[in-house]
């Protein structure tokens, strides 16, 4: 064999073992960096382990198995909480999401409805939040819907700023120009332009809380909450991220709430992801009223649900959540029940 022809094989070999070398030393870079990412997500979600929810009438027979693809319902609060204030709930919205039907159904409450809570006191709901906290204000949007609840997740919405300048920023599309108070004092009055256009932190709080200048008052916010929420989800799983996951969970960390454990978001990523393509927005119709509350001492603007609407609202989310199938067995057990009795 000649010489040349021998050591171009040489050469070959070496650089066949040179290029497995490093493919597998970048195997191995990424499965450390894939297990150290999933040991801290796993210790950060530890780190925001919230209340358990009470049993209630509504929820203690609907034990949910997430690892078998049953339906179920997330409340999701934007809180209102600054040193040594309790807190309201400045932004509440319910999704149900049903992997049979691959949907979600994404409800935003006015956070100035008018409700009973548990203890018969008629008041706005998110007042619920400010007398107890998680456990009441599931208890209240659980009697106010007629579905149980089985998730939280509660951010601070002054955690928002950081976590929005952790993402380097989100696009929003605004309908409309507007200026906006900054609550935090670092930029004066907020100028958000009409269109699309990156937001900080602080812009983004501005944005999604902004309500006076909104010709569909409360609506246009919720409209704009919801954008905000989901260009934080898009920005928060994106490739970019990933390499800056450590900001981000610091960042979250402090101001996030939630009863959602590892295994839970793991079945949920694996079970539901396709649901999440397919979102349909509902609305709690009413109308605007002002009603007198002793507790306030004057009359107070509320949101008034309209009993037809929200029967109907009711129905379609028990149906989502496969519940009108067990209200049927119990009726047909029921009347099974009377025939044997006479």
């Amino acid at each position: 064999m000649p010489l040349n022809h021998l050591n171009e094989q040489i050469k070959t070999k070496k650089r066949k073992k040179t290029i497995i070398l490093l493919l597998v030393m970048f195997i191995l870079a990424g499965f450390v960096y894939v297990t150290y990412l999933l040991l801290s997500a796993n210790s950060f979600l530890n780190t925001i382990q919230g209340t358990k929810l009470p049993e209630t009438t509504l929820n203690v027979d609907e034990k949910i198995v997430l690892t078998n693809k049953d339906p179920f319902s997330v409340l999701l609060l934007g809180v209102d909480k600054r040193p040594g204030d309790v807190g309201r709930s400045d932004s509440i919205m319910v999704a149900t999401i049903n992997p049979e039907t691959n949907d979600v159904r994404l409800l935003s409450i006015p956070r100035d409805t008018r409700v009973t809570l548990p203890s018969g006191k008629i008041d706005k709901i998110n007042a619920s939040y400010a007398y107890g906290g998680i456990p009441l204000t599931v208890e209240t949007v659980e009697n106010l819907l007629q579905i149980p609840i089985h998730y939280y997740a509660q951010i601070n919405m002054q955690g928002l700023v950081v976590l929005v300048d952790a993402l380097e920023g989100i696009t929003v599309n605004s309908p409309l120009e507007f200026d906006v108070q900054d609550i935090n004092d670092v930029e004066g009055n907020i100028h958000i332009d009409k269109g699309i256009q990156e937001l900080n932190g602080n812009q983004a709080l501005g944005y999604a809380r902004m309500r006076y200048e909104d010709p569909q008052g409360d609506w246009g916010r919720q409209k704009r909450q919801r954008e905000v929420v989901n260009e934080i989800i898009d920005e928060t799983i994106s490739l970019k991220s990933l390499t800056n996951f450590s900001t981000i969970f610091r960042a979250v960390g402090p101001n996030v709430e939630t009863n959602f454990s590892s295994r839970d978001l793991w079945a949920i990523a694996t079970n539901y992801a396709n649901a999440a393509d397919h979102v349909e927005t509902l609305q709690l119709e009413g109308q605007e009223a002002y009603e007198y509350f002793p507790s306030y001492g004057q009359d107070v603007f509320v949101w008034q649900t309209d009993d037809v609407k929200l029967a109907e609202l009711q129905q379609e989310l028990q149906t989502h959540l496969s519940l009108e199938q067990d209200t049927q067995t119990d009726s047909t057990d029921l009347d099974s029940s009377s025939d044997n009795l006479r």
